[in-house]
């Protein structure tokens, strides 16, 4: 279970550093290209991820930590959880962002199960046992 746990930490890590700097760098772009703040903010909660998205995948990541710790594992502090979960709310909101924008026929069930399912056992897994 700890190399579990080792491999989803070390892989939402660099996935979740890998589209922050692409964003990073896609914003210097357009920034570059004269687009403002607003447009900027915009292109984020569209294309990108959506700050809202990520910040309910890491409190959802930390209800499953929580709810781990209840069943027998270990509860990690809230500084330690944190960092290990933002990198998969990361990921789940660029993930989510990408497949609701092109067809809203399946929006609320792929939103349910990437930014509601997956982090409750993910969570679990990284920071309870």
């Amino acid at each position: 279970m700890e190399l579990a746990a080792t491999i989803l930490r070390w892989g939402f890590f660099g996935i979740g550093s890998t589209l922050l700097i692409a964003f990073i760098l896609t914003a210097a772009r357009q920034r570059r290209a004269g687009a403002s703040f607003g447009e900027l903010a915009e292109l984020m909660e569209r294309e990108w991820f959506s700050a809202g998205k990520v910040f309910f995948t890491v409190l959802t990541g930390l209800a499953g930590s929580w709810s781990a710790a209840y069943l027998g594992g270990t509860r990690s502090g809230l500084q330690e959880a944190v960092p290990i979960l933002f990198p998969l709310g990361v990921v789940a909101a660029f993930v989510v962002c990408n497949l609701t924008k092109s067809d809203g026929s399946n929006s609320l069930r792929i939103e349910a199960l990437v930014l509601l399912a997956a982090p409750l056992p993910i969570g679990a897994v990284m920071t309870g046992w």
